[in-house]
């Protein structure tokens, strides 16, 4: 068996809140790297070792909202609750105190191998309030984009090419940037791209893309080269001539053909 399915997955994460130790670690190979905001470590044993001791001293709960399930990949739309049982002055994401409650969401890609995960990265989407809600996408088997309509789609970004990479918009698309900035409509977006492209030359490139029915996850490596200086820039200050590369996990949801939202996620940010 090469591929793992939603309903694998869900397993495992089941498995994981349950903190069934075999059963969770199953899923990991023997090398397995894991990068998160909280460690990045190597190995079954490693990843396993670092669990133990964090469940020990907070209480960790994983919610799935979506899942993109692929042959070499799974990419989720994650949201962790941690409740600390005990203070932790020098946890590795800020001091925790006993009692405590942290919610996030992350969309975390998982790459796949003979059944198991050779890979895991965690791509921070956006802190949550107590009241914040995010619903469940369940994926749907009408609607889909292959990954060679996805290239063309990029394509036409980078040429900027607005009707033909706009077709791909529906007309009341909801884009989501790095779970802060809403935009809400074709023209809204038309008129964010054209500003950003006014100030810098971006391009982006594909690392990785996973479809699955009505859903589209893919890993994107953007650069910007700033045109002038950028104190205001949207992905942050940048001088004239300086570069900024951004590694993106982005999911996608269509309706009839057609993107209705949009939300990425940052997994690393270089400026050179």
């Amino acid at each position: 068996m090469s591929a793992l399915t939603e309903t694998d997955f869900r397993a495992y994460v089941a498995a994981f809140n349950r903190s069934d130790y075999a059963a969770f670690s199953r899923l990991y190979s023997a090398n397995v790297e894991f990068k998160g905001r909280a460690a990045e470590l190597r190995g079954r044993e490693q990843i396993v070792e670092f669990y133990r001791g964090v469940k020990a001293r907070l209480r960790e709960t994983l919610t799935v909202h979506a899942v993109v399930a692929g042959e070499k990949a799974i990419v989720a739309d994650v949201e962790t609750e941690l409740q600390a049982l005990e203070d932790w002055p020098d946890f590795p994401t800020g001091p925790f105190k006993r009692g405590e409650t942290r919610r996030s969401q992350n969309f975390i890609w998982y790459d796949v191998a003979d059944g198991q995960f050779t890979r895991i990265r965690s791509a921070h989407y956006r802190y949550l309030s107590p009241g914040d809600v995010s619903p469940d996408t369940a994926a749907r088997p009408d609607a889909a984009l292959t990954a060679e309509g996805f290239a063309r789609y990029i394509d036409a970004f980078n040429r900027d090419d607005y009707a033909t990479f706009g077709a791909y918009y529906d007309e009341n698309v909801v884009l989501v940037i790095a779970g802060k900035r809403e935009l809400r409509g074709r023209q809204a977006i038309f008129d964010f791209y054209r500003t950003v492209k006014a100030q810098a030359r971006r391009t982006i490139e594909i690392n990785a893309v996973v479809t699955a029915g009505n859903q589209v996850a893919a890993e994107l490596q953007s650069e910007f080269v700033a045109l002038d200086d950028l104190p205001h820039f949207a992905a942050g200050p940048l001088k004239k001539g300086e570069r900024l590369f951004l590694n993106t996990v982005v999911l996608y949801e269509l309706r009839d053909g057609r993107f209705v939202n949009i939300r990425s996620a940052e997994l690393r940010k270089i400026r050179r």
